[in-house]
């Protein structure tokens, strides 16, 4: 799970793939229990929570700062992101980071649109 707060969530994951640690990343995306997404999955959640934690007292029930892995997923994971140096969208970047074993990931796939057009990537 994600022991980190929500605004080095987004952070932390990128630099561990960034790293060469992708493998450590995956494994804190998928776990399992407190302070994972699968937690949020198990009680309901259709967004992005303000907390990991559930009570009636939440503030926000689709609130932005979670969205980070969102963003890790298709840029590290799928592997497409605006090329950083580009202006306008005019340049992406395909760069996915496979998982070393396949029962940890078996596919993934994304779509990044930009005023130029869209772009997708897709892999198993």
């Amino acid at each position: 799970g994600f022991h980190e707060g929500i605004f080095s969530m987004r952070y932390s994951l990128s630099t561990l793939s960034e790293m060469g640690f992708h493998h450590i990343a995956l494994r804190k995306a998928s776990g399992t229990g407190m302070a994972t997404f699968e937690y949020l999955l198990r009680h309901n959640a259709t967004t992005m929570w303000e907390s990991w934690w559930r009570s009636e007292d939440l503030y926000s029930r689709n609130h932005p700062m979670l969205g980070a892995f969102a963003e890790w997923m298709s840029s590290s994971v799928a592997g497409v992101s605006v090329h950083p140096t580009t202006v306008g969208g005019r340049q992406v970047l395909f760069w996915p980071q496979f998982p070393k074993s396949a029962k940890t990931l078996e596919y993934a796939s994304a779509i990044q649109g930009t005023p130029q057009g869209d772009f997708a990537i897709a892999w198993r």
